[in-house]
């Protein structure tokens, strides 16, 4: 009786492992979907087989270093934006996720607000754009922007030479996700 417990609960967990590694709107290291970080631009077509890809389509098949390259599902909703590594010819440098389908291991996703990115992720630096609170997370490849018009009116404007993760509302909504493999 053991026995045959131990075997479903091994195949019980690879099943699980195994589907989440194919979840196609899933953000773990190195991967975003159906894309991983050493896959080659020029695979783009193989791997969004039933997507739409707009951008430099001879550039891409051929997996030169084009502008940025943008992946619609077939409906017409945007999914990613691409953006090559300026050095390299063949891979990926960063993804801007666009649908809100796409969650990190934690079930972080553009749906997210401050308070749950924070809790969830270590804070290792916060910087201002003219736009834009940026936070990035110690360890992780994944980034999020916030508004600035989201902060306190006496931050909303200006130079901010140090903000502090309590000075952001925690209802403050999340921007833009991002995983950057070139940092």
């Amino acid at each position: 009786m053991n026995k045959y417990f131990l075997l479903f609960a091994a195949i019980g967990l690879t099943i699980i492992g195994c589907t989440s590694q194919n979840d196609p709107f899933s953000i773990s290291e190195g991967r975003v979907g159906k894309f991983h970080k050493t896959d080659a631009i020029k695979d783009l077509y193989t791997i969004y087989a039933n997507d739409s890809i707009v951008g430099d389509s001879i550039a891409i098949s051929s997996g030169l270093i084009g502008s940025r390259i943008s992946i619609f599902e077939k409906g017409g909703a945007p999914l990613l934006y691409l953006n090559p590594i300026q050095d390299s010819i063949s891979v990926i440098g960063s993804v801007r996720v666009l649908d809100k389908r796409f969650k990190t291991d934690k079930g972080i996703g553009l749906e997210s607000n401050f308070k749950a990115v924070s809790k969830t992720y270590a804070i290792d630096k916060i910087q201002t754009t003219f736009s834009s609170v940026i936070v990035s997370f110690k360890g992780l490849e994944v980034y999020v922007t916030i508004d600035r018009r989201e902060l306190p009116e006496d931050l909303r404007y200006g130079p901010i030479e140090t903000l502090d993760a309590i000075q952001i509302p925690e209802e403050a909504p999340i921007k833009n996700l991002m995983i950057s493999w070139q940092r």
